[in-house]
């Protein structure tokens, strides 16, 4: 088998683990949404949104490098970007704490807050992990595993009346799989010595930390902005908008972590065939997401009502607006792991962060006036669509490559 024949499997069972999260979460979401109303969905939906938001400042940006440089015969990187994590995670659990006081949480909020991010952050440092070590088919298996033991769990919450701590079956899934990617990839790398990672990859993850907050911060902050500018049942309709666009966003990022060996693979041939295999794998990635994001909008009015029920009715055309923010992102997403990649991470975050300025902003102006939810979707949308232009254009044009592998750039 090639490496082309590789990497495409890789992709494959990358995008079935991954969607096998997203629609663990996603089924999560509708039965609390369902069963329980749309304030307890609003409620969920938050807690989520900021457990991932948080992670964005670390852990998520070390997951990458991990997946990128953390090789087989790399041991000592993965041992020291685990320990930046854990490291990380005091702050970070502090602020989702912190946050949920503010936006009015009850004491088990603010715990649940805390510990889903540090669950979350664990989770998504494992993916990078396992496929690093070339074990993209164990992290598959692990997702489809832990998905179904969250759903199962927050059944039985659900049957008890635990509505109080309805996060924390998410909690339990996610850190089962944080410490199965632990015990694993820790197993066979038992005997290793212990070392600092090199300085270029730590700018990598300090600089793809501020990219990641820029592309996937603003889907992120759209369900904490329509929590805190709208009623909260009005904040419960824009959260079921929301998690059916999750999925779907979801293989790309799938895609985009798969592809980052391929990445540093890609800095070996010549500067015209790098920039060519970036416009071929973003043509087939574009291609993937218009047609995936087209037909759920097209199923939405059938689809939304049916999932969550008819009270759901108005989130049906926030829906389908997000969808184009879904489009943006995905695409975002993958320049700016690219870019990253190669070494013009302070690019990409520039350019992305301009984006997500123009949709914060979008989010506040059209949210006071409109209402939370609108102003999410406007938001979300502008900024996404304004990140993918610019991202694109510094991506897929050619250019000499910079002197670092993986920096600062």
């Amino acid at each position: 088998m090639g490496r082309r024949d590789s990497a495409v499997l890789d992709s494959l069972f990358s995008i079935g683990g991954v969607l096998a999260q997203g629609l663990s979460r996603f089924a999560y979401t509708a039965l609390v949404g369902r069963l329980l109303g749309a304030e307890a969905l609003a409620a969920v939906n938050v807690g989520f949104a900021v457990s991932i938001l948080l992670s964005l400042l670390w852990p998520t940006a070390a997951g990458n490098a991990a997946a990128a440089f953390a090789r087989r015969d790399r041991p000592q990187t993965r041992r020291a970007l685990q320990r930046s994590v854990l490291l990380s995670l005091v702050p970070l659990c502090i602020g989702a704490g912190a946050v949920a006081a503010v936006l009015g949480g009850t004491p088990a909020a603010i715990a649940q807050a805390a510990a889903l991010t540090a669950a979350w952050s664990g989770y998504i440092f494992a993916r990078g992990v396992f496929i690093g070590a070339g074990r993209v088919r164990s992290a598959a298996v692990w997702d489809v595993v832990t998905g179904v033991l969250a759903i199962c769990l927050l059944l039985v919450f659900i049957a008890q009346r635990w509505e109080q701590i309805l996060l924390v079956p998410a909690v339990v899934g996610y850190g089962v799989f944080a410490l199965a990617a632990a015990l694993s990839v820790g197993r066979a790398e038992r005997g290793a010595d212990a070392a600092d990672a090199p300085v270029a990859t730590r700018a990598f993850v300090f600089w793809n930390s501020l990219a990641l907050i820029a592309t996937n911060g603003l889907m992120q902050a759209s369900m904490v902005a329509a929590s805190a500018l709208d009623t909260p049942s009005a904040a419960g309709q824009f959260a079921a908008a929301l998690s059916l666009a999750t999925p779907v966003s979801m293989v790309a990022q799938a895609v985009t972590q798969a592809m980052l060996p391929r990445f540093g693979q890609w800095l070996e041939l010549p500067a015209h065939e790098t920039t060519r295999a970036v416009r071929r794998a973003s043509a087939a990635l574009a291609a993937v997401m218009a047609a995936g994001t087209g037909c759920v909008a097209l199923v939405l009015p059938l689809a939304l009502p049916l999932i969550y029920g008819d009270r759901y009715a108005p989130a049906v055309p926030l829906a389908q607006a997000l969808m184009v923010a879904v489009f943006g992102f995905s695409l975002s997403v993958f320049f700016a792991a690219y870019l990253a990649t190669v070494g013009r991470a302070r690019e990409a975050t520039a350019l992305a962060g301009i984006g997500s300025a123009v949709g914060v902003g979008a989010m506040i102006v059209v949210g006071a006036s409109a209402g939370g939810s609108i102003g999410a979707v406007v938001g979300t949308g502008a900024g996404m669509l304004l990140s993918l232009v610019l991202l694109a254009a510094a991506a897929l044009r050619h250019r000499p490559r910079p002197g670092a592998a993986h920096g600062g750039g």
